[in-house]
């Protein structure tokens, strides 16, 4: 019922929805609850065979803007207004289901890297990643839209890099389940560029390494 909240017409919408609440006037709710595919997804197991001397990638828990940080998926329906829907649901806290799916990508795409959650890997990660989502919502005009921010941070937790993010997908098709799916595909497009980010990182940390040790007298201190 509430999916027709998709349309790309937000007075259109508005007019279906409030038919719609109408005609099911007295009949009981039924709630939708979903998952990002990528967080539902197992991960391999941390470390298996990769030497001892293998970087660590530490995960913090993705930190939600307050407004997301709800059961509902939320929905933009003007430049100023959004709504959390009230029976389309995160099955689980989206800010865990985030972090798992982006461990997942990191996973993939970095696979000499260990790469754990941030409690698991104490004071032993090479690189720190941590992510901040002001947005990530359907909009009115049947887009997805992902904002935030991504920081690298090194071993002595210095900032390495830091990356604002603005994403906008079109929905294939209306309804919640499509919303889901087009964030998911745009958050691991986010997973992948922090990927790259830390592999650029740990290159010039390696050419500077290189050129230090090529201009160093032999035989100095």
């Amino acid at each position: 019922m509430m999916t027709q909240l998709l349309h790309t017409s937000w007075r259109g919408a508005a007019l279906v929805a409030l038919t719609a609440l109408a005609g099911c006037a007295g009949q009981a709710t039924e709630f939708h609850r979903y998952t990002l595919p990528l967080a539902d997804q197992r991960a391999p197991e941390p470390g298996i065979s990769l030497p001892d001397s293998a970087p660590t990638v530490a995960v913090s828990s993705v930190r939600l803007a307050d407004y997301l940080d709800g059961q509902g998926v939320v929905y933009q329906i003007s430049d100023i207004e959004v709504n959390e829907a009230q029976a389309n649901l995160w099955a689980d806290s989206l800010s865990a289901q985030l972090t798992r799916s982006l461990q997942r990508t990191l996973s993939d795409r970095l696979k000499d890297h260990r790469v754990l959650g941030e409690t698991l890997a104490g004071d032993r990660a090479d690189t720190g990643v941590r992510v901040s989502l002001s947005r990530f919502q359907g909009r009115y005009d049947g887009m997805a839209v992902l904002a935030g921010q991504y920081q690298l941070r090194d071993a002595g937790g210095h900032l390495l890099a830091q990356q604002p993010f603005e994403i906008e997908r079109p929905l294939d098709d209306d309804g919640y389940p499509a919303l889901v799916r087009t964030l998911s595909q745009g958050w691991e497009s986010v997973g992948e560029r922090i990927a790259a980010e830390i592999t650029q990182q740990e290159q010039e940390a390696m050419a500077t390494a290189g050129s230090s040790a090529r201009t160093t007298p032999v035989g100095s201190p």
